[in-house]
């Protein structure tokens, strides 16, 4: 279990010292249709720097129906979230970052959840995906907390913003599940990009 903790924390220390820079972000379009996609930099419109504030998530997606609303963590915790749903479909849960950008009172923005609809992930990840076709191993991935557990919390090399929940109907447990089980049930649930302020390019 500790070599697979410390090769995940390897993968999921994208803010280290020394870190090469991602590549630069393209422009924030506000999205109206089509496939949204988690990108080391963004979800579609939402950058870092995306304030915590439903008006400014309804200019970003002009054509979606924007909720405030609270989501349970686990037994003893609830957090603010903005819902993003459009053509019917649930497709972003944005979490409260909790806190303001430095010498503002602007809300930060927390993680934000791929829940559903057409989103997909860096690499052309699909919600509903198996676990057999998804190019991960086990050394990849870490055992889920709070409102994922009983799920695997997976991460490609060098790409620690963008993380992936695969549940496996049937398995609860401390351990990893069999690789028979994995291979047969394992689908991915959720995709979630963490904002990270880009390190700084060197002209």
């Amino acid at each position: 279990m500790i070599w697979r903790l410390a090769a995940l924390l390897l993968i999921l220390i994208p803010a280290g010292c020394g870190r090469a820079p991602e590549p630069a972000a393209p422009p924030a379009i506000p999205f109206e249709g089509g496939v949204l996609t988690a990108e080391p930099w963004g979800v579609g419109p939402i950058r870092w720097d995306t304030y915590f504030e439903s008006p400014r998530i309804q200019e970003l997606f002009p054509k979606a129906a924007v909720k405030d609303d609270e989501v349970q963590i686990n037994d003893d915790e609830t957090r603010s979230v903005i819902t993003v749903s459009q053509n019917g479909a649930q497709m972003l849960e944005i979490v409260d970052g909790y806190g303001d950008f430095p010498g503002t009172d602007d809300p930060r923005i927390g993680t934000v959840r791929l829940v559903g609809g057409d989103v997909r992930g860096p690499h052309g990840e699909r919600l509903g995906m198996g676990w057999k076709g998804s190019g991960f191993d086990l050394s990849q991935c870490e055992l889920g907390t709070d409102r994922d557990r009983d799920a695997m919390v997976c991460a490609r090399p060098q790409e620690g913003a963008v993380t992936f929940v695969f549940a496996v109907p049937g398995w609860r447990s401390m351990e990893f599940p069999p690789d028979s089980l994995l291979r047969a049930k394992g689908y991915l649930r959720t995709i979630v990009w963490k904002p990270i302020k880009p390190a700084p390019h060197k002209g």
